[in-house]
């Protein structure tokens, strides 16, 4: 038997619990399929626009009981099945995770981005939880009944790559039904990273970047104009705010990646003075820039980059952070009083 045969037995009762929940609901609900018409329509709506406002506000377990008790009534509903595997998805803990798999896995429509994207965002969870547990069986943290663990977790490694494959191949559809959707593209930018294909992940990064500066533009010359009302500025002003905020996370992203992965420590600097660009307030992008900045040997710059960031924090004097910037900061005046000697 091969070790997907072997995952494939393991998964599959994890996978059938949703579906026997399904049918548990059906049965016990029974009487509410014996309803009239028009009855029957209302409940479901008021069932689908409550699983949606759940998801909304994070009430994962809400939203899934809502979903559950609209398909009660109607067990093909598309979007209640889509919620259902979102808010499947949103709980977390790996029976959830390969459940929320299940569900989105049986929903077949070709024109509905939001399939392949919550699909997608499902392998990519599965592979996650997959390469977690993976790296615990290796190191001993985590316990397994397996005679061999090291077997164990290359097999568990195994599952992993192939969920993140799918999971790529999930968002690439999701991208051609929607090429400028964000969401799918900060999709690409975290799958192909936790395949190690770093530079790719880079290339997303980048095209995130052109759609937020684009969109960005757009909502600035919305916003200027006389004609719109303090709500709809109100609004403008938000979306300006995500975009910045999305785009903050991709440089730094890219900064992790350039200089931990990459080994590219200027380019690391660039993407965290963009940051900077956008909110000089963060402290901790400046105790980064200190320290990269200290690697290149820009010791005068460095200093500064430090002291604003000692300024800057609220963490106390015995935090590690504080005290890494400490002893960098020693570093660069050892440095600097080296150069002054010679």
């Amino acid at each position: 038997m091969t070790s997907l045969e072997r995952n494939s037995m393991t998964l599959r009762p994890l996978l059938l619990t949703l579906l026997g929940a399904l049918l548990a609901t059906l049965t016990v609900t029974s009487c509410a399929t014996r309803l009239p018409r028009e009855e029957r329509a209302r409940r479901i709506e008021t069932y689908k626009e409550n699983c949606g406002r759940y998801l909304a506000m994070g009430e994962w377990e809400r939203a899934q009981d809502q979903a559950m008790k609209g398909l009660a009534l109607d067990e093909d509903h598309f979007l209640l099945r889509l919620y259902l595997g979102r808010a499947l998805l949103q709980r977390g803990d790996r029976d959830s995770i390969l459940k929320a798999v299940y569900t989105l896995e049986q929903l077949d429509v070709d024109d509905d981005f939001r399939v392949p994207l919550s699909l997608a965002a499902a392998y990519e969870r599965k592979g996650v939880n997959y390469s977690d547990s993976a790296a615990q069986v290796a190191s001993g943290l985590r316990f397994t009944e397996a005679s061999d663990p090291a077997a164990r977790s290359a097999e568990m490694v195994q599952v992993a790559d192939e969920s993140f494959a799918k999971s790529k191949k999930q968002y690439e559809t999701a991208l051609k039904l929607q090429p400028t959707d964000t969401e799918v593209l900060n999709g690409l930018v975290r799958v192909t990273a936790l395949q190690g294909n770093y530079e790719e992940s880079l290339t997303w990064c980048d095209a995130i970047i052109r759609i937020t500066s684009d969109d960005r533009r757009f909502w600035d010359e919305r916003r200027k104009r006389s004609d719109i009302s303090p709500q709809e500025e109100r609004r403008m002003t938000k979306n300006i705010i995500d975009l910045d905020r999305l785009e903050m996370a991709i440089h730094l992203h890219s900064a992790t990646i350039l200089k931990g992965k990459l080994n590219r420590p200027e380019d690391a600097l660039e993407s965290l003075d963009a940051i900077i660009a956008f909110d000089p307030s963060v402290a901790k992008i400046h105790s980064q820039r200190g320290g990269l900045l200290v690697e290149l040997e820009r010791y005068e710059e460095a200093i500064a980059a430090l002291d604003k960031f000692l300024s800057m924090t609220t963490q106390p004097f015995e935090n590690d952070d504080v005290q890494k910037a400490m002893r960098l900061r020693t570093k660069c005046e050892t440095a600097l009083a080296s150069r002054t000697k010679a």
